[in-house]
């Protein structure tokens, strides 16, 4: 199927980039070899990760920022033919460790002549004291953008997924961040253990409410060594099985969720090699597809439930 690079039917994150850039914006993941203090502290840590999963081994935190952003950018610019890049602070927890060494790492990203704006994707429970505010400084120079992990708003949930933190740290560091202007965007998974459909809709739905700017989706997907590994072979934990499951649920959340809210992502794109569940792992532009097909035969669209779908 051919690329949709303008979907009609919700917000797309990549869309508004191309808009407010003026061409292809491309993230480029770095690594700041910081340990992430949750698994360290609370082991495992979240049940449903893997440490290793997002990076691999060409992005060794070996190398410093600099030599990461040379080492994947004309690769990048061959593969998507664009020249705007975002240093992408993504790998563990980027925000962890002392505020003046945080900063001279993310200085090199800023100060790199092809990085067009930074983003840090972090833990709400694991920011610095004035790193918004810090941040929000830099972003005068070059624009900075937030990602918080969140995964789902139900306290009983983060609970048994060993979150960490519980819903209202996670208000906290919108509220600090917002206060700072800077745009956050929010990483929610869809069918983590004994959530109903309900009560993923609630959470998108609140997404609205909070004001966030963008959210990303991902599925639950069972990594190999992670926790939920033995539980789910022991069918104590289940995933959508097909994508034909997850896509009314997807769609039903998507409803909930004002249209301002930009989509940067519909389902987790982990490597395979890493995967035991769901089997499924379909191509970026055929679920874009599939999803603008099925809210064109529902005749529905992202916001269409939330009496903000302009």
């Amino acid at each position: 199927m051919s690329a949709i690079l303008a979907p009609t039917h919700f917000n797309s994150y990549n869309a508004y980039l191309k808009q407010r850039f003026g061409k292809r914006a491309v993230k480029v993941s770095l690594d700041l070899g910081v340990f992430c203090p949750h698994r360290k502290n609370h082991p495992p840590g979240c049940i449903y990760c893997r440490p290793g999963v997002i990076m691999n081994d060409e992005l060794s935190h070996k190398k410093s920022i600099t030599e990461q952003i040379e080492v994947r950018l004309d690769k990048l610019a061959r593969r998507y033919k664009t020249d705007v890049f975002l240093a992408y602070f993504q790998n563990e927890t980027p925000t962890a460790g002392d505020i003046d060494w945080l900063l001279a790492n993310y200085r090199e990203a800023f100060d790199h002549p092809k990085v067009a704006g930074v983003i840090v994707s972090t833990r709400p429970d694991s920011v610095p004291e004035h790193l918004f505010e810090l941040l929000a400084e830099k972003s005068k120079e070059k624009p900075v953008f937030i990602e918080f992990g969140l995964q789902s708003i139900h306290d009983q949930t983060l609970e048994k997924i060993n979150r960490g933190h519980d819903f209202a740290v996670f208000k906290n560091a919108l509220k600090k961040a917002q206060a700072a202007n800077l745009p956050v965007g929010v990483h929610l998974i869809l069918g983590l253990p004994g959530e109903t459909p309900e009560m993923m809709m609630q959470t998108f739905a609140k997404m609205g409410d909070l004001g966030v700017d963008s959210i990303k989706i991902h599925h639950l997907q069972i990594y190999k060594n992670s926790f939920l590994e033995q539980e789910f072979k022991e069918d104590k934990v289940e995933t959508f099985k097909t994508f034909d499951d997850y896509l009314p649920v997807l769609l039903d959340c998507l409803e909930v969720l004002p249209w301002e809210v930009k989509v940067q992502r519909l389902v987790a794109d982990s490597p395979r090699e890493y995967v035991i569940a769901p089997a499924w792992m379909e191509n970026k532009n055929t679920i874009i597809q599939r999803v603008e097909q099925a809210f064109e035969a529902r005749g529905t669209r992202q916001g269409f439930l939330s009496g903000r779908h302009s």
